[in-house]
């Protein structure tokens, strides 16, 4: 569901002030913790798939790829933002002064989510909340926000010179984030199950 930050208006000015204050708040908590989950996978997967690299921006099975769509999905343009944060902050490109390049980068990172958001939403006839959202249309959202990420940094990688043509990258790019975000719903999964099992267990 959409998390929604609000101001009370029905209570005195005080209120109004003290609610805007949390609201502001809450949203720049939000979209650090998604900057901070992505530069979390994104080492993860640098550490735990190493030898599936193609190159410095493409991976045979890339994690982070997995908190793309549930950020635009669950904080909009909130959860854009943290995108864009985190994949600045992991771009080999910043520490070779290449920011044009580096920025661009991270933007694309984070627009291409919001577009496949807003796509698959109008396309699946969803309300914005995403209520009633199967796991059949997850996996559309998960398909269309690959292929939002893979082809607009393709173009851009051929370019800018940082490819010899625009579709070597893709395969490996789109398969990096489908690989990725299934190997992160998969061990989420895992983890709930085990969580519940052992709440369970201590209460019997």
């Amino acid at each position: 569901m959409r998390l929604r930050f609000w101001v009370d208006q029905t209570g005195s000015g005080q209120n109004r002030s003290s609610a805007a204050t949390f609201s502001l708040l809450g949203m720049c908590g939000a979209g650090l913790a998604v900057a901070v989950l992505w530069v979390c996978l994104f080492y993860a997967n640098e550490w735990l798939f190493s030898a599936f690299t193609v190159s410095k921006v493409i991976h045979w099975i890339f994690l982070p790829a997995a908190i793309r769509m549930l950020a635009v999905m669950a904080l909009g343009w909130v959860g854009a933002i943290g995108l864009f944060i985190g994949a600045l902050l992991t771009n080999d490109m910043v520490s070779h002064s290449a920011w044009a390049d580096a920025i661009t980068i991270a933007a694309l990172s984070a627009l291409g989510p919001l577009a496949a958001v807003r796509f698959c939403t109008q396309r699946l006839g969803l309300e914005e909340d995403f209520a009633g959202l199967r796991p059949t249309q997850l996996m559309v959202f998960a398909v269309v926000g690959a292929i939002c990420n893979v082809v607009p940094h393709n173009v851009y990688f051929f370019f800018s010179g940082h490819a010899p043509d625009i579709l070597s990258g893709m395969v490996p790019m789109l398969v990096g984030d489908l690989l990725g975000t299934l190997v992160v719903l998969y061990l989420a999964s895992l983890a709930l199950k085990l969580l519940t099992l052992k709440g369970l267990t201590s209460r019997s």
